[in-house]
């Protein structure tokens, strides 16, 4: 008995044969990996894993149901996904079946799958690690550079308590009904480590953990060696942190405890949250509403087109051409970040899905904002868990690191209480 392997021709093939679909999409994502277990120096698991998966969207065409008009003309367009993988050749039509049925179900106003473009060629692979054997050495490249950085910190006190190593590979080929073919290779790498830090006493329970986490398209971009520098310094100033005051005064967010806090820029920016009703935000009108700007003016734009850039793209889910966009100019809305069926929703342009999110840097040097002479100022470099609400913008975040800049120069690790 032989049995076949699904291939995207095949649901290709199955696709055409349906002429109650309006529209599709299909994705297939190939990966292949190489990932490393280490508790210090003590390697406790490796393991090489391939995966390939096909996700099937369709679209369905139908009448409003009756008291569902929404005064669009035309017909309701429906949506609906499945995920497959090579060995469901036998269920592929029955699959079919359910996700033509669940699309016929929904009800969302008409628009168009978007037609072919020229795509833009944008570096998101790394060559060390496509080649040959190359996620086994990049990993294994990745746990010697960990290990030597840590050994460079043991004097201090730290330790590598455990480690995780990552290294993928993912092709990804995109179809569309409207005649998009196109494709991508991807790199990605990932690194946790925990660290622990003792201090000068032999109580085992005078120890402090940092956990960090970091991930790139290449391993250069991971920067081991000043990662865990920092991570070892945060870990044994934590030994010696003392709970935080609570009162009223100058904060100075920084790190990557940062970039959180930027997260409602974006959403308010989309045009998916206007088309909701939920952005806060106007064309050529500020984002702070009626609040006065004080200081540098902001400026946030999606940067699709950066190379080796995690969230860069050469095309998104839809095949729009990966693009830069200014959102936010001078503290004012300049241009939403829309997808193409947002775009038609809204008759805006097409930006397509937004890539990393870059914001201008400020005049005012760090040291100079962490220098009060009136008053104490508050750094925060790390958070338990950064909770900033996308829609309200509200901030609850528990403290798991900062420091107290003194007005005599003193500086002081504080941890616990919120911002």
């Amino acid at each position: 008995m032989v049995t076949r392997t699904l291939t995207a021709d095949t649901i290709v093939q199955a696709l055409a044969r349906r002429p109650e679909i309006a529209g599709w999409t299909l994705t297939r994502r190939r990966r292949h990996g190489t990932q490393l277990y280490v508790i210090g120096r003590d390697v406790e698991n490796t393991r090489e894993v391939t995966t390939e998966d096909f996700t099937i969207t369709v679209f369905h065409d139908h009448p409003w149901p009756v008291g569902r008009e929404t005064g669009t003309a035309g017909h309701a367009r429906g949506v609906s996904s499945v995920k497959l993988v090579p060995g469901d050749t036998a269920h592929l039509e029955s699959r079919l079946d359910e996700v033509i049925m669940m699309a016929s179900l929904v009800h969302n106003p008409a628009y168009e799958l978007p037609s072919p473009e020229t795509l833009p060629n944008v570096a998101l692979s790394d060559p060390l690690i496509t080649a040959l054997d190359g996620t086994r050495r990049a990993v294994w490249e990745m746990a010697e550079e960990v290990w030597e950085a840590c050994d460079r910190e043991a004097s201090t006190g730290v330790r590598l308590s455990a480690g995780e190593f990552f290294v993928t590979v993912s092709d990804r080929e995109f179809r569309t009904s409207k005649g998009i073919h196109a494709s991508s290779e991807t790199t990605h790498v990932a690194v946790e480590i925990a660290l622990l830090a003792r201090g000068a006493s032999d109580d085992p329970t005078l120890e402090a953990e940092t956990f960090r986490p970091v991930e790139a398209r290449r391993v250069v971009d991971l920067r081991l060696a000043s990662q865990v520098a920092e991570a070892s310094r945060f870990a044994r100033d934590t030994l010696r942190a003392q709970p935080t005051e609570t009162r009223d005064g100058p904060v100075v967010v920084s790190g990557s405890a940062l970039p959180p806090f930027f997260d409602p820029f974006v959403f308010h920016s989309g045009a998916q949250a206007a088309y909701m009703k939920l952005s806060r935000f106007t064309p050529d009108h500020s984002v702070f509403g009626d609040h006065a700007m004080t200081g540098d003016p902001l400026h946030v734009s999606s940067h699709a087109l950066r190379p080796f850039g995690l969230s860069s793209h050469s095309f998104d889910g839809d095949g729009v051409p990966g693009r830069d966009t200014d959102m936010i100019v001078g503290g004012t809305l300049f241009a939403r970040h829309a997808t193409s069926r947002y775009a038609q929703y809204l008759g805006v342009p097409v930006t397509g899905e937004p890539g990393a999110v870059v914001v201008r840097a400020g005049t005012t040097p760090l040291v100079e904002l962490l220098r009060d002479p009136g008053s104490p100022v508050v750094e925060i470099v790390a958070f338990s868990s950064p909770n900033v609400d996308d829609i309200t913008g509200d901030v609850g975040c528990e403290i798991r690191l900062g420091y107290e800049h003194l007005p005599n120069g003193e500086v002081r690790p504080i941890k616990g209480g919120a911002l």
